[in-house]
C-alpha cells in the first residue's frame, strides 16, 4: 500500500475517534474508561448502536445495602465471666464491646429481670449500681459499691441490637472465714511450746493484719515474760502461728484469732501440771459402754453354762452322793492299810511324856519304818 494512502486512513480513524468522543461529552459525560473497550472496532461503536445494545441486556435485581459483619458490634471473648467479690466491699463487672457504634450498652440483673443501667445513666433506686465507661476504651463497667451476700448471682451485659447480642457475668461475694485448728481446747504440758495456728479462708486478698488476745487482752509480743512470737505467710490462704515458749500454768484461757477481714476465732488452752486430759473431760459415756460390755458377758457366760448343764445325762437322786461317799471310803480303806502296825505304840509312847522320851524316839523311828 502506498504510503500516502495509509497516512490517510491513519488520519481519518483519529478524527472518528474526537468525534465520538465529543459526541459523548455533549451526552452527559464519559461513560467509562477507554480501557474498558477490549478492540479499536468496539471503541469505534457508535453511541447509537451501543444504546441499542444496552437495551437488549438482562437488567439484575436491585439487592438491598447489607452491613458488613465485621462492623457489627461484638463482646471481647477475654472479658472474665466469673467475678468474685469480698461482702461490704466494691465489685466490678467488666463488659468490654468492640465497634459498638450508635449502639447502646445495658446491664439487667437476672435475679428478677431488673434494669440496673443503659447506657451511663442508672435506672434502679439502689444507688449502689453505678455504670462508668471511658470514652478511650471499650470497657463497661458496672460498679456495685458494699456488695451483699444477697447481690450475688447472673448478671447480663446487652448490647441494643436486633436481635439483642448478651454477654453473661457471675458475681460471687464470700465471707472470709478464720479457724484456729485444733479447737475448740486445746491441752498442752507444763514447761512445753504452745502452737495455735490460725488459717484465713475465701478471702479475695490477705488480711491487712491479724491481732491475737487472751483473755480480751491483744498479745504484746516484746512483753517481759518474753518467748512470745507470731508468725504470718499470706496467700490464698493467709496462716498465721502463735507461738508461746516455756508454758506456764498463768498462759492457760482463752485465745483469740482476729483477722482484718474476717470474724474473730477463738480457742481454749489448758496448760497441765501431770494430768491427764481425760480427767478434766466431763461425762461417763465412757463407763456406760464398759458396764454395757460387762453385762453382755455374764449374758453369754451364763447362756452357755445352760447349754452346757442341759447337754449332760439325766442322773438318779443321790446317786452323785452316794458315789463320792463310796470313793472317799475307798480312799480311806487304802490308807489305813498303809500305815505302820505300830502306829498305836507311837501313840501310846507320845502319852508318856519327857520321862519315856527314848522309847518314844524308838517308837517314832519303828513307826516311819
Amino acid at each position: 500500500m502506498p504510503l500516502h494512502k495509509a497516512h490517510s486512513i491513519c488520519v481519518a480513524r483519529v478524527l472518528l475517534l474526537v468525534v465520538i468522543v465529543m459526541s459523548d461529552m455533549t451526552n452527559g459525560g464519559v461513560q467509562g474508561p477507554i480501557e474498558g473497550y477490549n478492540t479499536l472496532e468496539e471503541m469505534m461503536m457508535t453511541t447509537t448502536d451501543r444504546a441499542q445494545a444496552a437495551m437488549l441486556l438482562p437488567t439484575a435485581p436491585t439487592v438491598a445495602y447489607t452491613h458488613p459483619k465485621w462492623l457489627e458490634p461484638y463482646f471481647d471473648p477475654s472479658t472474665p465471666r466469673n467475678v468474685t467479690a469480698l461482702m461490704g466491699k466494691n465489685a466490678y463487672l467488666s463488659c468490654r464491646v468492640r465497634n459498638l457504634a450508635n449502639k447502646t450498652v445495658s446491664w439487667i440483673r437476672h435475679r428478677d429481670i431488673h434494669i440496673l443501667t443503659v447506657g451511663s445513666y442508672t435506672y434502679t433506686s439502689d444507688q449502689r449500681f453505678q455504670a462508668t465507661h471511658h470514652q478511650d476504651t471499650d470497657d463497661w463497667t458496672l460498679q456495685i459499691k458494699w456488695a451483699q451476700k444477697r447481690d450475688a448471682g447472673m448478671y447480663e451485659c446487652q448490647i441494643s441490637t436486633q436481635p439483642v447480642r448478651s454477654y453473661f457475668v457471675r458475681l460471687n461475694v464470700v465471707v472470709p472465714t478464720a479457724t484456729i485448728l485444733g479447737g475448740p481446747d486445746l491441752h498442752v504440758d507444763k514447761g512445753s511450746t504452745i502452737n495455735l495456728t490460725c488459717t484465713v479462708k475465701f478471702s479475695p486478698e490477705p488480711p491487712a493484719y491479724i491481732f491475737w488476745y487472751h483473755h480480751e487482752e491483744v498479745i504484746n509480743y516484746d512483753s517481759s515474760r518474753g518467748g512470745v512470737s507470731v508468725i504470718t505467710e499470706k496467700g490464698d490462704v493467709t496462716t498465721s502461728f502463735l507461738l508461746i515458749q516455756n508454758a506456764d500454768l498463768a498462759d492457760s484461757g482463752k485465745y483469740s484469732c482476729a483477722p482484718s477481714n474476717a470474724d474473730v476465732a477463738s480457742v481454749r488452752v489448758h496448760v497441765l501440771n501431770g494430768e491427764h486430759p481425760e480427767a478434766m473431760q466431763t461425762g461417763s459415756s465412757g463407763c456406760q459402754y464398759n458396764w454395757l460390755t460387762i453385762v453382755l458377758l455374764l449374758a453369754l457366760v451364763m447362756s452357755y453354762s445352760q447349754q452346757c448343764t442341759a447337754a449332760l445325762p439325766p442322773q438318779l437322786p443321790g446317786a452323785a452322793a452316794t458315789a463320792a461317799a463310796a470313793s472317799e471310803s475307798a480312799t480311806a480303806t487304802a490308807t489305813s492299810r498303809k500305815r505302820c502296825s505300830a502306829v498305836a505304840s507311837c501313840r501310846q509312847a507320845a502319852s508318856h511324856g519327857n520321862t519315856q522320851t527314848q522309847a518314844q524316839s524308838q517308837a517314832k523311828r519303828h513307826c516311819h519304818r
